[in-house]
């Protein structure tokens, strides 16, 4: 990983690895989807890889059943950073070792990104992009914002991927001190947001609250 100077004055990080054009393909067509860039994709699937434990017989499997042909950069932060350095590798380089688990994540559960449908080549995704603007409670809206700093996620693209396949089961939450959150969203998110929001007989921007609450629950913010 190669150290370079943010223009803010923070520190990032360019991690390399070698993933396949299967996954490489998948990851495109849900950045497209979500109106976002695989960068964030790929920030979803690590924040979630990075929190468990690998056994070198797992990681053997994969090495197994998993073809690696595709280059590709990813850029992450320090915090980010130091979680890859913790995690044991059983004397596999980084471009490797997340190579095989960043694929083995996307096969299991590239239904939380994309559909069968949008995976055909034939069918184009809609890139169109719409804005939402809604108000949070301070502290939750905090707590979701210091996620995304520390994971090196948008929140744009956290919201999307919670709307897009997560189950909402929170059905209230109570707003303290509003706060006004702005998001950028593909199309597609946008559609979702008002297809589950009917389904809930509410509106939008109570919706985009549960969403809001439903991260803090099952990220224990």
């Amino acid at each position: 990983m190669n150290k370079r100077a943010n223009l803010g004055g923070g520190c990032f990080l360019k991690l390399n690895i070698f993933i396949n054009k299967e996954i490489n393909h998948f990851i495109e067509l849900a950045a497209k989807k979500m109106g976002t860039s695989k960068r964030n994709v790929i920030s979803i699937a690590l924040a979630d890889i990075l929190n468990k434990s690998y056994t070198q017989d797992e990681i053997e499997k994969l090495k197994e059943s998993i073809q690696l042909d595709y280059a590709t950069t990813v850029t992450i932060n320090e915090h980010v950073a130091k979680k890859i350095d913790r995690i044991s590798r059983y004397g596999i380089s980084k471009r490797l070792f997340f190579g095989y688990l960043i694929c083995d994540y996307f096969y299991r559960y590239y239904h939380y990104f994309i559909t069968k449908d949008e995976i055909d080549e034939e069918k184009e995704v809609n890139t169109e992009r719409d804005y939402l603007q809604i108000k949070l409670d301070k502290t939750v809206k905090d707590k979701i914002v210091e996620y995304c700093e520390k994971q090196y996620i948008s929140i744009n693209s956290l919201f999307s991927y919670y709307i897009l396949n997560k189950e909402i089961t929170v059905k209230s939450f109570h707003i303290k001190e509003p706060e006004l959150l702005y998001l950028t969203l593909g199309k597609n998110v946008k559609d979702m947001i008002r297809k589950k929001a009917i389904e809930m007989n509410v509106s939008y921007r109570f919706f985009l609250n549960l969403v809001a609450a439903q991260i803090c629950q099952d990220l224990s913010l």
